[in-house]
Order: structure tokens, then sequence, then C-alpha cells
């Protein structure tokens, strides 16, 4: 009977590395993601402040010449107008009006 009490700790202790290994493994993929994205945001960030011909050549919001961007604006503003104005109407009005 000693034997088998032998050879279950032998199974215990096996399973528990094999756990081990299965845990370390899983952290190590999260880690191997974590590193990959945080590459990424860090390229990002360096090709945003370096300046050469292939950051160039492609949209970059700090790359600034005589107060204009190279980046596409998203709203067409009228070069006439200084200043764009919001239209404003109260909310007592809105009521007085709906009611």
């Amino acid at each position: 009977m000693h034997e088998y009490e032998d050879l279950s700790n032998f199974w215990k202790r096996y399973n528990k590395s094999l756990l081990d290994k299965l845990s370390l493994d899983r952290l190590k993929d999260h880690l191997n993601r974590e590193n990959q994205e945080l590459r990424a945001l860090l390229k990002q960030y360096l090709d945003g402040i370096s300046v050469s011909d292939e950051i160039l050549s492609h949209n970059n919001p700090l790359f600034i010449v005589n107060n204009r961007s190279n980046l596409p604006m998203r709203i067409q503003v009228d070069p006439r107008r200084k200043h764009q104005t919001n239209t404003v109407i109260e909310a007592a009005h809105v009521v007085k009006h709906t009611i």
C-alpha cells in the first residue's frame, strides 16, 4: 500500500507542475499580446514626433507649416467667415411654441 501512496504523491506533483506550466503559457501569451499592442502604440508615437520622408508622405497631425496641417479638414469652413457662430434657441422659447 505504501507504493500506491508514493505513486499518488508523484501524480499530484506531476499534475501540479502541468497546471503551473499551463498557467505560465497563458501568462506568456497574454504578455506577448500586450507587448505587441505597446510596441504598436510606441511606433505610432515615435512616427508622430519624428520627421522623415516616409512620415511626411502620410497624414501627420503634428506636421504644421504656416498654420496649415496636412490632415484633411472634416468640416468645410467658409474662408470669408472669421468665427463660427452657433445658433442658440432658449428652452423657454421652445417650450412656449411646442406646447
